[in-house]
């Protein structure tokens, strides 16, 4: 049975596997379920169609699966809530449903979403993304796998940020982060490849010069996005990595994040 102490209410309906732990002074509504191994230490609400996965921490004052603070939002519309497993919400931390009915804000494994950040709805996480405090992603965000971003940063909705990409603290972004490189500042840019997140991830030294050549051409030589990527194309060695930077760059409805330098030339 779950082990669920005195002072917390968990509403008829809800699904709690037999090892999870409530701590004191939380609430789990009546539509959540939660799976194995997780634990709330105290002071938590879980609500909406929220499913948790297993060995997920809920941290004091950590709301998950509320409306989205949306005005879109129809009243008695069933949204959704996915997490996976592995995850780490740490105090304060909120994280909403998906705003139309049958829509649904997702976040994988193995994330740590330090103090006081936000997930807004329809947001989908990817795996082992670092939310560093005060930080948070508007509606309909996407953010990759090892993605890390740093305190006091945001995201305009609709942006995405590509996979081990990395956001310098106190940044706001409104264009799309392309993935293994390092942006800083308002809007302000994209600085250099994620070169120690690289090496973290075991990436070898050939993948990682053929991204700093990527970065050079893409981000230094003064050619508009199309040509720059048509000259990764001619001149870079097609590695997944590579071709990865490619892809995300012509899918981006919002704009690639361009450098710090003023000007393109053909």
């Amino acid at each position: 049975m779950p082990k669920i102490h005195p002072t917390s209410v968990v509403a008829d309906g809800a699904i709690l596997a037999d090892d999870v732990e409530v701590g004191p002074l939380c609430y789990i509504g009546p539509h959540v379920r939660i799976g194995a191994g997780t634990r709330l230490i105290a002071q938590c609400h879980v609500d909406g169609h929220t499913t948790l996965g297993e060995k997920n921490v809920l941290y004091p004052f950590c709301a998950l699966g509320q409306n989205a603070q949306d005005h879109g939002v129809e009243p008695g519309s069933v949204t959704y809530l996915e997490i996976g497993d592995g995850n780490l919400f740490r105090e304060g931390v909120t994280v909403h449903t998906g705003t139309k009915p049958g829509t649904r804000t997702v976040i994988g494994n193995g994330c740590m979403f330090m103090n006081s950040t936000h997930v807004a709805h329809n947001c989908v996480i990817g795996n082992q993304v670092i939310m560093v405090g005060l930080s948070a992603c508007a509606g309909y965000c996407e953010i990759g796998d090892r993605a890390l971003i740093s305190g006091v940063s945001g995201l305009h909705q609709f942006c995405r940020v590509g996979r081990l990409a990395i956001i310098s603290g106190g940044s706001v972004f409104s264009q799309d982060i392309p993935p293994f490189m390092m942006a800083e500042g308002r809007n302000g840019g994209v600085k250099m490849i994620n070169l120690v997140g690289l090496k973290r991830a075991g990436f070898s030294e050939e993948t990682i010069r053929a991204l700093k050549q990527v970065h050079r051409i893409f981000y230094r030589s003064g050619l508009i996005p199309p040509n720059a990527l048509k000259k990764i194309r001619e001149e870079v060695p097609p590695l997944p990595e590579v071709l990865e930077f490619i892809r995300f760059c012509e899918t981006s409805k919002r704009g690639v994040l361009s450098c710090h330098t003023e000007g393109h030339r053909a």
